[in-house]
């Protein structure tokens, strides 16, 4: 099996290159195995992984044009294309730098809560079995970002800026439905971009987490900020 890495290593080449290497195939054989025989076989790659089960998020990367997480992703027998997560600053070979999203979503995720919840009942009461599996399905998220990769809104529209992607907006549910926080989630969604997510479904498609349901997220927030008269005007 041949695999084309797009290496890049700031210290000593000027522009990032393809590079092919043979890897004997095996079934099963996920992408991150793969790498780490070209790393081990070959020559170093600079990658990054931790859980080997869709939970860290930190292997996100593009296979043959799609985002992928390389430690369960399989391999096919076939010749492959390995990239670093699109839209990411590369640092070097597959490590990106995500800190600006990650950062805006630690800051989403802040719970707000202008005056502590004392009451023991109220802390203990069973919470809402709708509510729990919304809350629940969100909390499976990995923030491997590969979503925001696949966002046409994110990677091929001009405004942007405007949109922190589908990964922020999954995060601002998430608050929205804590039954403890209190800050305005909606109007914060709205002023996130909600309403500048063109529907697509690209995120639903790339995400590793079967759990969570974009699209319907994005109806529920979208459908509360138009009865609050929150939806922008067109311009």
């Amino acid at each position: 099996m041949q695999v084309t890495i797009l290496k890049y290593d700031p210290t000593r080449d000027a522009e990032p290159h393809y590079k092919t290497y043979e890897v004997p195939w095996k079934k099963h054989m996920t992408v991150l195995e793969a790498i780490v025989y070209i790393h081990e076989k070959h020559e170093p790659v600079a990658f990054d992984y931790s859980c080997r089960g869709r939970v860290c998020g930190r292997c996100a990367l593009m296979l043959n044009g799609e985002p992928a997480m390389a430690c369960f992703t399989h391999v096919k027998n076939q010749r492959n294309t390995l990239e670093p997560l699109r839209g990411f600053p590369v640092i070097r070979d597959f490590i990106v730098d995500k800190s600006k999203v990650h950062d805006a979503i630690g800051r989403i995720l802040t719970r707000v809560i202008e005056k502590p919840v004392t009451d023991r009942d109220k802390i203990l009461a069973p919470m809402d079995p709708v509510l729990a599996r919304k809350i629940g399905a969100i909390e499976w998220c990995c923030r491997c970002l590969s979503c925001v990769a696949a966002c046409p809104v994110i990677n091929e529209k001009k405004d942007q800026e405007k949109f922190i992607g589908p990964a922020g907006i999954v995060a601002t549910a998430l608050r929205y439905y804590d039954p403890f926080d209190e800050a305005d989630r909606v109007s914060e969604a709205v002023q996130n971009g909600l309403f500048e997510c063109i529907q697509c479904g690209r995120c639903n498609e790339v995400c590793p987490a079967d759990e969570i349901e974009h699209l319907k997220i994005y109806a529920e927030l979208r459908k509360v900020a138009k009865e609050r008269g929150l939806k922008p005007k067109k311009k």
